[in-house]
């Protein structure tokens, strides 16, 4: 992870970051309520960082700000948690300083695995965004892969041990400078699959 600043300075440019994926206008009331510490103190420090040129008067990360944290994106269905999804989340959030998540739409699932998920999107978003590792998450996009990507603007993406993407995928990631790191992590007797076909079974699927 990126180093050189402050813990608070690292936590600021953070959460700055995370309102712009959330496409959140920023106030420093809005900041100041979201950092457990004295509104004087976080203020100072954003007014530092202002006038390091590392933030912007709009609240914005600059290209220099953006430069002192590593960003991370892992996408997923999620649509029966479980330990592997933790493991994999922890993994991920120990290489970056801020990890994104992007969930995968309804209609996503419904053209890759031609069955809906169990849990609708909305639900499942809520249960992602309410995990530790997560800093954020968003919805994928059904039309366009790179949409959110785009939006996030990551560092690296982590994949899972069953995940792949398209070599015209990894192509383009790649052109654009985001590197691609596989996760290795398989909690034994534990796979998605496996849970929903109990949940059917039990069902009478």
């Amino acid at each position: 992870m990126s180093g050189g600043i402050s813990r608070l300075d690292r936590e600021i440019l953070k959460k700055l970051e995370v309102y712009r994926i959330l496409r959140v206008n920023v106030t420093p009331d809005l900041l100041t309520s979201s950092i457990p510490l004295e509104r004087e103190i976080i203020l100072s420090a954003l007014d530092r960082l202002v006038d390091s040129g590392y933030v912007d008067e709009t609240y914005r990360l600059t290209q220099y700000g953006r430069r002192l944290i590593r960003v991370g994106l892992i996408g997923g269905v999620f649509d029966i948690l479980h330990p592997g999804h933790i493991a994999t989340l922890e993994a991920a959030k120990a290489r970056v300083d801020l990890l994104s998540v992007v969930v995968a739409r309804d209609r996503t699932v419904f053209l890759n695995k031609r069955r809906m998920p169990l849990n609708n999107e909305g639900f499942r978003l809520k249960m992602v965004s309410s995990l530790k590792p997560v800093d954020v998450a968003i919805l994928g996009s059904v039309e366009d892969f790179m949409e959110p990507v785009r939006l996030i603007k990551p560092d690296v993406i982590f994949l899972g041990y069953d995940q792949s993407l398209p070599k015209q995928v990894s192509k383009e990631l790649d052109m654009n400078g985001v590197s691609i790191e596989k996760l290795e992590i398989e909690v034994p007797g534990i796979k998605s699959s496996m849970l929903l076909r109990k949940v059917l079974d039990l069902l009478g699927y």
